[in-house]
């Protein structure tokens, strides 16, 4: 059985979906959105192709789609997947897609020819340079390059003046402003130190500085002289801000230890009382619920709750440890002497970063004195002067730290009183007019006293009369000769090893002097001392303004409390630029780093500085500086406080 297809095939881009087979008559289409039925023109030329991608009424003129329009080299084909080219644009050999080609059925894409082999723009449309073609560029029909404007020719162009006698004479304003110049210099110099502030301000400034320091005597003068106006350099006005923020935090820190001080010991009154002890008989057998259960009912009034008033008349003091360890002998210390009963307590400022607490570190207690003339007596208001020893027994304190546990008696060197305090209490009654007389009086050492006092006194100044030109050497040496010495490590030498230390650096002194001096300080006959208070007593000490000073210096160098100083804290916080001339040996060969480190160090292999050695270079240097105000700019300068 055979089949055969009666008619002419049709092409397969003029089948359409309606119609019958074998018909050469076109079949109407349907738009596809409308519905409506859209006549198809049949060719008119044989060789003529059907527009069918094309949907357009009739009586609507087309679009003229110019560089888009389709011409004879597109060919239409199905879309396959293996058409899409997977090489970079960068290729030559690449397939671009017609932008009037339908997406639904076909792609096109347009055969290479001889007129665009690397490109698929139309004729005449200007392309894009992107740097990685090679011929001509694309702006050359185009745009023509631009001739750079000349450079105008300056100043610095011009070849410079071989005669220096030659040049043009300068012009009429350069002369005008010269003049002024010269005008304003010699006006400066000659108004030079005459007072350019008026009486209203200097009267000004003097009731403002004495408002902030109702203490400080200030005239007209230091006014003048000091600049304290408004005018005041940049370096000045910096230099007050510290000092005023320094007194405020001071400031501050005697309020948090007189706040502690007062709550801890009211409550160690309150409670140590035993009249707190009987409660008041209450209606029912037991406690009403909300009731207060603290270990004493504060609402009972006893003796006890009257200790307020009296322990609010105290005095307060600065101490300090007389130790050679350095993480003890820089420690902050504050004491309060309470008159209503002879006793005293010390406590320690101590700040755990933002925070500030005051520790006890003396409990509080009456203590009498260990040795001397007055040896069992208690301490009194009158023995807490600025310079005076106090020697408490450490058997009985347990907040002492382990290293001044170890040792029989703590010394406590008092370095300043509260007088104001001090005055009111001792003085409460005494009229005006006696009041001087009478503080005078109080304050007058026993015959003994004042014997021994004036012995030791004439055997410091002779003794630094001869060391004066050589202090820091000498003294520095000797506290190294008497640490070798120490091979105990008690610190406690012989009298002969003593002496011996002094006749090795040429402290000469009479045997008559130096057997009284040994009197004075071994009262129980043992025949030997503390080498650091031996020294003390020959060569004296310094200022207790001074040791503060030296002490805060310390502790900015020591920032991990270690209580001695590396060589890199050292060379971190000296300040090489500032160098005094104060030694006559100093040849300058020397840097003032290393001649710091040689005084301080017995030899260039230790790499570590103790406080006693730190401490021991600034009592040589306070020998040979006698005004204040030069060892504080040194030490100041040298460290940067």
């Amino acid at each position: 059985m055979s089949f055969s297809v009666i008619g002419t095939p049709t092409p397969r881009y003029d089948r359409q979906p309606s119609g019958r087979p074998g018909s050469a008559r076109p079949s109407a289409s349907r738009n596809p959105i409308t519905g409506e039925e859209v006549p198809v023109r049949a060719p008119s030329r044989a060789t003529e192709k059907p527009d069918k991608h094309v949907y357009k009424p009739q009586g609507i003129p087309g679009l003229d789609l110019k560089y888009l329009k389709e011409t004879e080299d597109y060919v239409y084909k199905p879309i396959e997947i293996a058409d899409y080219p997977l090489n970079s644009p960068g290729d030559s050999a690449r397939t671009d897609v017609s932008w009037g080609t339908a997406a639904s059925t076909a792609r096109s894409y347009r055969q290479p020819s001889a007129r665009s082999a690397r490109s698929s723009r139309p004729v005449g449309m200007p392309g894009l340079a992107l740097g990685d073609e090679e011929g001509p560029s694309p702006y050359t029909n185009s745009q023509k390059p631009t001739t750079p404007r000349p450079k105008q020719p300056t100043a610095w162009d011009a070849p410079p003046v071989p005669d220096p006698d030659n040049c043009p004479p300068p012009s009429e304003r350069h002369r005008k402003m010269y003049k002024d110049y010269e005008d304003d210099m010699k006006a400066a110099y000659r108004n030079k130190g005459k007072n350019e502030y008026t009486e209203e301000e200097i009267q000004k400034v003097i009731e403002e500085v004495k408002e902030k320091h109702p203490t400080l005597d200030v005239n007209r003068e230091d006014i003048v002289e000091k600049s304290w106006t408004k005018r005041q350099t940049h370096a000045t006005n910096q230099y007050l801000k510290k000092m005023e923020a320094e007194e405020l935090l001071e400031h501050n820190k005697k309020l948090k230890l007189v706040e502690t001080v007062m709550v801890d010991q009211l409550s160690r009154a309150v409670i140590s009382d035993p009249d707190q002890n009987v409660r008041a008989q209450m209606s029912a057998g037991r406690r009403p619920r909300g009731s207060n259960r603290s270990l004493h009912d504060s609402k009972v009034r006893t003796a006890a709750t009257a200790t307020e008033n009296l322990l609010s008349k105290r005095v307060r003091f600065g101490a300090r440890v007389l130790t050679r360890n350095g993480h003890d002998a820089i420690r902050e210390l504050t004491g309060f002497f309470f008159s209503v009963d002879n006793t005293l307590t010390i406590y320690e400022f101590r700040q755990f970063g933002k925070s500030a607490k005051a520790l006890p570190f003396i409990s509080r207690g009456r203590f009498c004195h260990l040795r001397g003339p007055r040896e069992g007596e208690p301490y009194t208001l009158i023995d807490i002067c600025s310079g005076h020893n106090i020697h408490i027994q450490t058997s009985s304190q347990h907040s002492l730290p382990a290293t001044l546990q170890k040792v029989p008696e703590v010394t406590f060197r008092i370095t300043d009183v509260d007088e104001d305090e001090k005055r009111q209490i001792l003085l409460d009654g005494i009229p005006v007019h006696e009041r001087e007389d009478v503080y005078t009086r109080l304050h007058i050492p026993n015959k003994q006293e004042y014997t021994e006092k004036m012995v030791l006194k004439s055997i410091n100044s002779n003794v630094q009369k001869k060391i004066r030109k050589r202090a820091i050497r000498t003294i520095t040496g000797l506290g190294r000769f008497y640490r070798k010495a120490d091979s105990s490590g008690t610190g406690v030498l012989y009298r002969f090893e003593l002496e011996k230390g002094l006749f090795d650096f040429h402290i000469d002194m009479p045997p008559e002097t130096l057997d009284a001096l040994f009197e004075i300080l071994d009262v129980e006959e043992k025949g030997e001392l503390d080498y650091s208070r031996y020294m003390w007593a020959v060569i004296g000490n310094m200022i207790e303004a001074r040791k503060s000073l030296v002490r805060k210096a310390f502790r900015k160098i020591d920032t991990g409390k270690k209580g001695y100083l590396t060589l890199s804290d050292i060379q971190k916080f000296f300040n090489s630029t500032f160098r005094p001339n104060r030694d006559p040996h100093d040849t300058g060969e020397v840097g003032p780093l290393q001649a710091f480190l040689d005084a301080v160090l017995p030899n260039k292999k230790q790499e570590e500085v103790s406080y006693v050695e730190f401490e021991e270079y600034y009592e040589g240097l306070s020998l040979s500086v006698a005004d204040d105000e030069d060892f504080y700019s040194i030490l100041r300068n040298t460290w940067t406080i």
